[in-house]
């Protein structure tokens, strides 16, 4: 399922998604919720109410039960320090607007020509 599809999801029906994909892994590792709650260190009444979708797990516990599933590489997307920012990383790639550098542009006063002299900058020390 791509991101553009998971944007057109609840939070309810992504974390239900997220429940049965667990849920599925377990029974093709033919592992029961006793078990996989005891390696996780989740309790089983838990386990159950995220599996049936009547709850849900906090991050801590669902890191337990990725890792008890051998699955916490599903993280790492999250996890990724790029040392490029996505700005930068599009500009090295040449797209569109982003090709060339911005060039810093700063507010200056108008040089209007009625200034009155007096009012011109001086060091202070030329009175």
């Amino acid at each position: 399922m791509s991101s553009y599809e998971l944007d057109s999801l609840s939070d309810h029906q992504i974390l239900s998604q997220l429940a049965e994909r667990l849920k599925n892994e377990r029974l093709q590792r033919n592992i029961t919720q006793q078990s996989l709650a005891d390696t996780a260190g989740v309790g089983v009444a838990t386990l159950r109410r995220f599996e049936s979708g009547e709850g849900n797990l906090s991050l801590l516990n669902l890191i337990a039960v990725l890792r008890a599933l051998s699955m916490t590489h599903l993280l790492q997307g999250l996890l990724d320090d790029s040392d490029i920012s996505p700005v930068a990383n599009l500009r090295e790639s040449g797209a569109g607007i982003y090709q060339d550098a911005p060039r810093r542009q700063r507010a200056r006063p108008s040089n209007d020509a009625s200034e009155d002299e007096s009012q011109a900058w001086s060091w202070g020390d030329d009175a």
